[in-house]
């Protein structure tokens, strides 16, 4: 019965990932050595003084083995994002873990405790590169542990530990799909393993496939009306602030089409199907298309609906090969060897990008001869009539923007270990290589030339392409019958490659040092050599600055190398005294020297003291450094689309003449900032009556090579309760309690352009008290002529520091139901996890306020996906196991949110989310010794996710997107 109970609970861990290190018991007459994470020396206790959660192979196996993301993205200790998600395409199908929100490139994830070869330019490790039928555990500590294993691990360790000496066959195979038949996955796996010779060597290989359907997101009502693309397909004609037409002309128009309400002189004018022209903001007058045919008005303008456009869930297929072996050259000396590769392809389509009024191709002269003859007498009551039109083109004229992306990771690494003859000592000496080749494929590119070449003939490019080019309709030339020699003409398919390597030679020693009253002191001392190299190669058009919108960028390439030493010391210093039943002590430290940041040192320092009845301590300090990464240093300059959100949820740009900012009401200091819009490049003609049309601008990030280190500062502190009593129903009960604060200083991020503008705007109160127009976050804003933000830089810095510190509560209780006086019919584990949030602050600056965003929604400054913390996350689960069969029944609820632009500022009025609570049910039945059938409900209750700014807009990444789904899944052994 206790084997069924303990299956049940290496299940729960799913949610809780709950097993700390001291109440893991083994059940042997041999007592081993091992490894805990947070640590290099082996012992032969399994107790840890950092906080830690273990998660078993049954908890990766409950939900099926294809995305170990889903396991981490249920546990408190991490911060799910869309990145994660399959509705971004932000990692290109690959899937990381996020300690304590800080991001993922301060995680470090380890496979046996050594590096991995990483996935992107951040050095951020792809989980989907680990084979998981062959993960025995997972072990995951919280706080810095630099001093142990480098840099990286800021917010803590994921360390991956396979079986050792797997021996037989073994298949797996899962089917998964949505409520809505849709969305669906299939994984199959196979794994075979044997000794030879006798025992002395071990060889095991396992190969997985995965395959994921797409969806989008109007396959969901919540998303049906997903927000809007502010880029027309059928672009839009934007007043010049400097060269009005006059209010007569507009209203003799507008008056024709029978509309009462006057059009503003700096309205911007969409084309109907018909050639009548229409106002694309409030008041939006004469909008002729039927609903969503293809326009839909929401927030007070026009846009392309993104329900029909964006993915709910990208598309993936994979594969992955793992190879390791083993042999024993003699009865001390082990030689190894593994080999890890994996390759996948994945998908992902936009609306088109918009081209603003300062964009290559963004005029139309006067003699284009598809100018709407409604529009011309406004043209022609401008004060220089013949001045060409400004054009805000949308690239979905052309078509979507289509992402095709391949990645091809591989990682082979060779090692000798062994132990001394004599002394309790052992080693270990590797060397490994590893190569990530990334592709990315895009089309719906516009050749600029091709664009000014079509809209300045006179013939309107008819001479070019059957029919010519007219650039005010709102219809795709790709999908349109007649129009294949235009869409060939403008469209462009770029192709560009980025390579990432590593090579790590590692040696260290580890073993009993001398003994003390209290037991036997050991130590781990070792040497470390690393290199990393990017090399990025941009297609020719990119970098001639040919096509649109990419940003014209040239070759780059890079690389770093570190030497390390290190040294680590464990002193147990007493024990079976009143009120200590043992104490040790393990303090460890690092030098590491960096050719472009210099040397560093790290250094750690933790108490375990077990004090009696079961009670017992664990605590310590630890100083972590992250070196600026590869991609952090030398990435080129890269155009994305920057969400601002819109003026009637409170956000978009601080100058919309109907925003917070602008109302005196509602800001006191609302005619300086008046007097900055117009310094910064809005028209006093227009200030009055100035809209902001969209909810996204052009962002621009790029790297930086005067980047330095960035350090953290942790401390943990934690009571843990492992019950003495020997009533069967209550010897299975524990409890923990722990507190970490990490401080991170010169933290590498990004100034985001939501950031950006409303400290420009001093929204905050603080960081512009000046309104001046030469403050830092002011110099990141490009406006054009009519006043509209045209690029928003979101550069790279070392900023001033982050503060992340919280509480996690945990119990479990496992009991045979025979001890309850019920039968023998089973047995009952539990589970409970309370993650209590205290701070989450940033410091853009040096200088600069703290503002603490714990328990908000919105800011993406740390992780751009990762957008929500809140101050209370609860995972619970309850598990029945009885003879062969499984099942479990797992709960979370993630409290409310309120606005991240709200902090700082008081009086907030922008929306916040309400709190949400999901339940899963899954189970398992072993349908014989080598046979187990799985299946399960996730969101058995079909709970959407929470509204926030607007209709479609949440946290893509905390909350369950695809909503109600099953799967089923068998594994068979042989």
């Amino acid at each position: 019965m206790r084997a069924w109970i303990m299956g049940g609970a290496s299940v729960v861990a799913l949610l809780a990932g709950t097993a700390s290190a001291q109440d893991a018991v083994t059940e042997t007459a041999d007592v081993q050595e091992v490894v805990v994470t947070g640590s290099r020396i082996a012992r032969t206790d399994y107790v840890a003084e950092s906080p830690i959660v273990t998660v078993g192979a049954a908890a990766v196996e409950a939900r099926g083995p294809a995305t170990l993301e889903s396991t981490f993205n249920q546990m408190p200790q991490f911060a799910a994002s869309n990145a994660n998600s399959g509705s971004s395409p932000a990692r290109q199908g690959r899937n990381n873990a996020n300690l304590r929100g800080l991001g993922i490139q301060r995680t470090l994830v380890l496979l046996d405790g050594r590096r991995m070869q990483p996935s992107d330019a951040l050095g951020a490790i792809d989980l989907n590169s680990i084979t998981p039928a062959l993960i025995e555990n997972v072990e995951v500590i919280t706080g810095g542990a630099s001093a142990v294993y480098g840099s990286d691990a800021i917010a803590g360790v994921v360390n991956f530990k396979l079986k050792k000496n797997f021996s037989g066959v073994e298949l797996d195979a899962q089917y998964g799909v949505t409520d809505r038949n849709d969305a669906g996955a299939v994984s199959i796996s196979a794994t075979i393993g044997g000794n030879f010779d006798e025992g002395r060597g071990n060889m095991v290989a396992s190969v997985t496939y995965y395959d994921r359907n797409p969806t989008f997101r109007a396959s969901r009502p919540f998303f049906e009306r997903s927000g809007i693309a502010s880029a027309l397909q059928g672009g839009a004609i934007v007043s010049n602030a400097s060269n009005l037409p006059t209010q007569a002309a507009l209203n003799g128009v507008f008056s024709r089409y029978g509309s009462t309400s006057p059009a503003a002189r700096n309205a911007s004018f969409g084309v109907n199907a018909d050639g009548t022209i229409f106002t694309t903001a409030a008041p939006i007058l004469n909008l002729r298309y039927p609903e969503g045919e293809p326009y839909i008005t929401e927030e007070g303008r026009v846009g392309f609906p993104l329900g029909n456009t964006l993915p709910l869930q990208t598309p993936i297929e994979r594969y992955t090969a793992f190879v390791r072996g083993s042999y024993d050259l003699t009865e001390n000396v082990e030689a190894y060897l593994q080999f890890n590769y994996m390759t996948y392809d994945s998908a992902y389509s936009r609306p088109g990008w918009s081209a603003g009024s300062t964009a290559p191709l963004a005029l139309i002269p006067i003699t284009n001869p598809f100018i709407p003859a409604d529009l011309r007498p406004i043209l022609a009551s401008r004060p220089n009539p013949g001045a060409p039109v400004n054009f805000t083109f949308s690239t979905s004229r052309i078509g979507r923007t289509a992402y095709q992306f391949n990645y091809d990771l591989m990682e082979s690494l060779v090692g000798l270990k062994g132990k001394a003859p004599i002394l309790d000592w052992t080693w270990d000496v590797y060397g490994s290589y590893g190569q990530t080749d990334a592709s990315e494929t895009t089309s719906g590119w516009v050749n600029v030339q091709a664009f000014n070449t079509l809209v300045n003939a006179a013939d309107g490019g008819a001479s070019i392409c059957p029919g010519g080019f007219n650039p005010f309709l709102a219809q795709s030339l790709e999908t349109t019958p007649g129009q294949e020699a235009c869409f060939n003409y403008l469209n462009r398919t770029l192709h560009e490659d980025t390579k990432f390597t590593q090579q790590i030679v590692e040696g260290s020693l580890q073993g009993g040092l001398f003994d003390l009253p209290a037991g036997r002191a050991r130590f781990a001392v070792g040497a470390s050599y690393r290199r990393a190299t990017y090399d990025y190669a941009p297609p020719d058009a990119r970098v001639r600055s040919e096509v649109w919108p990419v940003q014209a960028t040239g070759p780059s390439d890079g690389s770093y190398n570190v030497k390390e030493v290190f040294a680590e010391l464990y002193l147990p210093l007493l024990r079976d005294l009143m009120l200590v039943d043992e104490l040790n002590v393990d303090v460890a430290y690092r030098r590491s020297d960096y050719n472009l940041v210099g040397a560093v040192d790290t250094y750690k320092a933790s108490v375990d003291w077990a004090i009696a009845q079961g009670f017992r301590f664990r605590g310590g300090y630890q100083r972590a450094i992250r070196a600026p990464s590869l991609g952090e240093l030398y990435a080129p300059p890269e155009r994305s689309s920057a969400a601002l959100g819109s003026t009637v949820s409170g956000a978009g740009d601080p100058c919309d003449v109907g925003g917070r900012l602008r109302n005196p009401a509602l800001n006191p200091n609302a005619a300086r900032v008046r007097a900055l819009c117009i310094a910064q490049g809005v028209s006093p003609s227009i200030i009055d009556i100035y809209r902001f049309a969209g909810s996204s601008v052009s962002g621009v990030a790029s790297g930086n090579l005067d980047l330095k280190e960035e350090t953290a500062d942790t401390w943990t502190a934690g009571l843990v309760w492992q019950s003495r009593f020997e009533q069967p129903l209550l010897r299975r009960l524990s409890a923990s309690l722990d507190f970490y604060d990490i401080k991170v200083k010169d933290a590498i991020g990004v100034i985001t352009s939501s950031v950006g503008l409303t400290r420009c705007f001093n929204a905050d109160g603080q960081s512009n008290a000046n309104y001046d127009p030469t403050n830092y976050f002011c110099q990141l804003t490009t406006r054009n002529t009519n006043g509209g933000i045209e690029t928003q830089v979101q550069p790279t810095l070392n900023l001033a520091a982050y503060e992340v510190s919280g509480l996690d509560f945990q119990t479990d209780w496992g009991f045979d139901l025979e001890d309850a006086g019920l039968g023998d019919r089973g047995g009952l584990t539990f589970n409970l996890v309370v993650s209590r949030l205290l701070h989450y602050k940033i410091q853009n600056l040096e200088g600069a306020p703290f503002l603490d965003y714990a328990g908000t929604i919105g800011n993406a400054q740390i992780d751009a996906g990762a957008i929500g913390f809140p101050d209370w996350k609860v995972a619970a689960s309850a598990t029945y196991a009885y003879g062969p069969a499984t099942a479990t029944l797992s709960y979370r609820w993630y409290d409310s949110m309120t606005h991240a632009s709200d902090v700082g500022i008081a009086n907030g009025t922008q929306p916040g989310v309400k709190d949400r609570q999901y339940v899963d049910l899954t189970g398992s039945w072993r349908l014989d010794k080598k046979t187990i059938f799985r299946a399960g409900v996730l969101n058995l209750f079909d709970v959407a996710p929470p509204v926030w700014t607007g209709a479609g807009a949440t946290d893509l990444g905390l909350y369950d997107l695809l909503q109600r789904r099953y799967f089923v899944g068998v594994k068979r052994s042989f």
